[in-house]
Order: structure tokens, then C-alpha cells, then sequence
């Protein structure tokens, strides 16, 4: 899995969320992604996964950043 930083992270998670939001809102006939033509569900999908995967490396984050605090304290 990809690890970046929590605050990376939390803005990717924002911009995924807002880029579903916006093709909610818009309801266009048919998408963009990468250049490509796609269906709107297809996208909509493709934002969703980003979401899943900036909420499970923002967990792990903080998970691993809880485990390192808990070591250094004995």
C-alpha cells in the first residue's frame, strides 16, 4: 500500500470526496478520466476506491503513530 503523511492523506480524502460530490451534483452524461471517456458510475467508483484507500492509510498512520509513542514512553 502506498504510505504518505496524515495530512496528505486527509486533502486527498477531500479532493475524492468533492470530485464525487461535484459529479453528483452535475449528473453529466458521460465522464472524464485520465483523458478517457468513461461511465459515471466508472468514476464515481474510481473516487470511491481513493477514498477507501486514504481512509485505510489514515488509520494505519495513526495506528503506527500510536504504537511508536506507546515504545518510546518505556
Amino acid at each position: 500500500m502506498i504510505k504518505l503523511n496524515k495530512p496528505l492523506t486527509i486533502v486527498i480524502g477531500i479532493l475524492a470526496l468533492g470530485a464525487i460530490a461535484y459529479n453528483l451534483y452535475e449528473n453529466p452524461s458521460v465522464s472524464y478520466l485520465l483523458g478517457k471517456e468513461v461511465n459515471n458510475w466508472l468514476y464515481r467508483g474510481f473516487w470511491l476506491l481513493i477514498i477507501i484507500v486514504s481512509v485505510y492509510n489514515y488509520i494505519y498512520i495513526d495506528q503506527n503513530t500510536l504504537k511508536n509513542k506507546s515504545k518510546s514512553k518505556k
